[in-house]
């Protein structure tokens, strides 16, 4: 923002020189377990990892929510799931909006994208996570073979546009909002 403090005057110096990663490293880190180790050493890879994860989990919550027939026991503590998994999403977005809010200093005269990275990764994530439950289900099914194509178009679309802010960073001529989420799961308020 105008104004700001970390905004460089001539440009994104250290944008340049720190490594953002491209999508297909991005579409990697969704594909490995989380749980293995070494993780990757990169903090925006990591996150990316944590939150397909997390998302898997969430859409297989959601399923159980929506199949729990008349069992409001269930609905409920598969809601309360989705709670727990959208606390934890939040907090691994604010995470990389933190490294990306002290690792990304932009020019201030560049435009300000309309979210911050953690968001785009966040929504890398989510339409990773539909696009392979698309195609999985297209497998079984024909019918559902336009939805899943629908998904991976729109997969490839967010990519492009994710490298296209990278490029855009690496040259000066966009610059990253510095927000924190406002809302808090499981708390008041």
């Amino acid at each position: 923002m105008v104004g700001d403090p970390r905004s460089t005057a001539s440009g994104m110096t250290n944008s340049a020189q720190v490594h953002l990663p491209r999508s297909a490293e991005i579409m990697w880190a969704f594909s490995s377990d989380p749980t293995d180790s070494p993780r990757s050493s990169h903090p925006v890879l990591d996150a990316a990892a944590d939150l397909a994860a997390g998302h898997e989990e969430q859409w297989a919550a959601e399923d159980r929510s929506r199949n729990c027939g008349e069992d409001d026991h269930a609905v409920a503590r598969a809601k309360r799931r989705i709670d727990v998994l959208n606390r934890a999403r939040v907090e691994i977005v604010d995470r990389v909006d933190a490294w990306a809010e002290d690792a990304v200093i932009g020019e201030a005269a560049a435009s300000l994208h309309t979210e911050t990275l953690g968001q785009l990764v966040d929504r890398l994530a989510v339409a990773w996570v539909r696009s392979r439950r698309f195609a999985g289900l297209a497998a079984s099914d024909p019918d559902g073979r336009d939805d899943a194509r629908r998904a991976l178009t729109l997969l490839v679309q967010l990519c492009d546009a994710y490298d296209d802010l990278v490029r855009d960073l690496r040259n000066g001529g966009r610059r990253l909002p510095v927000w924190r989420s406002l809302k808090r799961y499981g708390t008041r308020g």
